[in-house]
């Protein structure tokens, strides 16, 4: 059993190299369109996606082991209110996770700099006045994205799912769920992935969007991971694993350890 500093210090770093990669990767893809028209296609969306999906499958074989590669708010309370982890956890792994989101936006600034501010730093947001979605429509959105992200995790983690797999299953979820619902939300599907962004590009003196996260990024995403997970149980009952990622990661030394 890691400390609970290490497990901690591993919600910190996966937060931020997600919050680095993922959203960076839409800096970057900016960046690189310039003044192209749109500035993001379908294939740079289907880049954006993997990007995210990449970044997520290796930290799940990376961290899982140490604090179960939770690297998102809905997905630590969705664990809680089903009893698989305690809650007198949840603010310490909230704090890591959301400490950990701001850390990478900062890095998003460091590396792009002036364009990072000016692209954004890699925000979800959606057009309120448009046609193409309003407040309710992008809550939706966020609410079936990450419980479909949730059912996905507790799917692979299940004790009769293939044990090692669960890092390409839960990037790959990823993948496909951005390129439905990026285009509505910006597909957060983490809170403090919406967060870091906001708050960074705050700080730079950018455009933000504070009036949404609460109503579209925050309370959707916490209902919809906790309701997917109370239906995943519904269905899968009595398979369940208490603590999901971490138990789905293999452990050499720990095989070895059996062995012996």
């Amino acid at each position: 059993m890691y400390s609970k500093p290490q497990r901690a210090l591993a919600e910190v770093l996966g937060t931020a190299a997600l919050v680095l990669v993922g959203p960076g990767s839409v800096i970057a893809t900016l960046t690189l369109a310039g003044k192209a028209t749109p500035a993001v296609t379908e294939a740079d969306l289907l880049g954006i996606s993997f990007a995210f999906g990449f970044i997520i499958t290796a930290l799940v074989y990376a961290l899982g082991g140490v604090s179960g590669c939770h690297i998102n708010p809905a997905v630590t309370f969705a664990l809680a209110v089903t009893k698989r982890f305690p809650w007198n956890e949840v603010p310490v792994y909230w704090l890591a996770q959301y400490a950990g989101a701001v850390i990478g936006a900062f890095g998003i600034w460091a590396v792009f700099g002036h364009n990072a501010v000016v692209f954004g730093m890699g925000q979800t947001h959606f057009a309120a006045d448009a046609s193409t979605a309003n407040y309710l429509q992008a809550a939706l959105a966020e609410f079936i994205g990450t419980g479909l992200l949730l059912l996905a995790i507790m799917g692979i983690v299940d004790t009769k799912a293939p044990q090692q797999l669960a890092g390409l299953v839960i990037g790959g979820a990823v993948v496909g769920i951005i390129l439905i619902f990026g285009p509505v939300t910006g597909a957060s599907l983490n809170p403090a992935r919406a967060f870091g962004p906001e708050l960074v590009q705050a700080i730079a003196g950018g455009t933000t969007f504070w009036t949404q996260y609460l109503p579209v990024y925050l309370v959707p995403g916490l209902l919809g991971a906790a309701g997917a997970t109370f239906a995943y149980d519904y269905l899968a009952k009595p398979r369940l694993v208490e603590r999901p990622i971490q138990k789905a990661v293999h452990h050499e030394d720990a095989a070895s350890a059996a062995v012996s």
